[in-house]
């Protein structure tokens, strides 16, 4: 009675065996594809209207793994838009040479006395301001029209959520006093005060102000030079480099074109993964976030 049990043994682990193996064969297949899919994903720009961005930038139909969380576009009806902190901004412009990004409050594009109440803030790792521009403090809600004071822009706005209609601007981080709101925009110091009346005012906020992200450059020029696709990796909160062809992230470049394996290598069905340390062309960091 104990041979046939144990040759039932047998059989059940060799077919166990077997299963397990297609399993794993079948496990390594997507990932080596995904891999080579985020590679073509993150070769594509995001493209809206007049505005054309790679890395870090993303959007539309590309995968969040291809650029920072915090750049995410969006294309609505050929205007380029964004989140920042929970406060909606028009694109108006992109420059990657400089590493600028160009914005405009999305509740002043309709005017002065359309604001959404919450101050512009940046994320310290992702943006740092320019040198060109201050924060000034949109005051709202005012029960009496404030005294006259050099530097201070009043203004009336009837809102809906703010009783009183009296307001004013002013340079700098106040909050809102006595008053019942404030939203704090930064502007160019060159360009303020605009002069004349209030349609000069709300055109000069539709202008917008400019803003620079905190992304190496030359390390992601390093990857593309090499045929590669810059992305994020979230395990490491790092850039990576997608390659073709190529089963494992993490990369710093891509393997030269035309790379063989030296012939001592063994190769019988054995799919070697190389580490790309071997075919760095220099010696640069990893593309990350910075620390202030």
């Amino acid at each position: 009675m104990l041979l046939p049990l144990a040759r039932m043994n047998s059989s059940v682990f060799s077919f166990l065996s077997d299963f397990v193996l297609v399993l794993l064969l079948f496990i390594q297949v997507p990932s080596s594809s995904s891999n080579d899919d985020l590679f073509t994903a993150c070769s594509k720009k995001f493209v809206c209207g007049h505005i054309s961005a790679g890395f870090p930038f993303w959007g539309n139909d590309s995968s969040p793994a291809c650029g920072v969380p915090e750049l995410e576009l969006r294309c609505e009806n050929d205007i380029t838009k964004m989140k920042i902190n929970q406060v909606a901004y028009r694109v108006l412009g992109i420059n990657p040479e400089m590493g600028t990004l160009r914005i405009a409050r999305e509740d002043y594009s309709g005017g002065l006395c359309t604001p959404q109440f919450m101050n512009s803030t940046f994320n310290p790792k992702v943006f740092e301001s320019d040198e060109g521009y201050k924060n000034l403090t949109f005051i709202y809600g005012c029960k009496d029209a404030p005294p006259t004071i050099p530097g201070r822009i009043p203004f009336t706005c009837k809102i809906n959520e703010v009783n009183d209609q009296g307001g004013y601007i002013q340079e700098g981080d106040t909050g809102p006093g006595e008053c019942n709101r404030s939203v704090l925009v930064p502007v160019s110091k060159t360009d303020w005060p605009p002069f004349g009346n209030m349609r000069a005012l709300e055109e000069h906020l539709r202008k917008g102000f400019e803003v620079r992200w905190k992304v190496d450059r030359e390390a992601c020029w390093e990857c593309i030079t090499s045929s590669g696709a810059c992305g994020i990796d979230y395990a490491t909160n790092q850039t990576t480099c997608y390659c073709p062809n190529q089963y494992s992230s993490g990369s710093r470049t891509c393997a030269p074109p035309g790379f063989k394996p030296t012939p001592a290598l063994p190769s019988r069905g054995m799919y070697l993964n190389f580490s790309s340390n071997q075919f760095m062309m220099n010696s640069s960091h990893l593309l990350m976030l910075h620390t202030p």
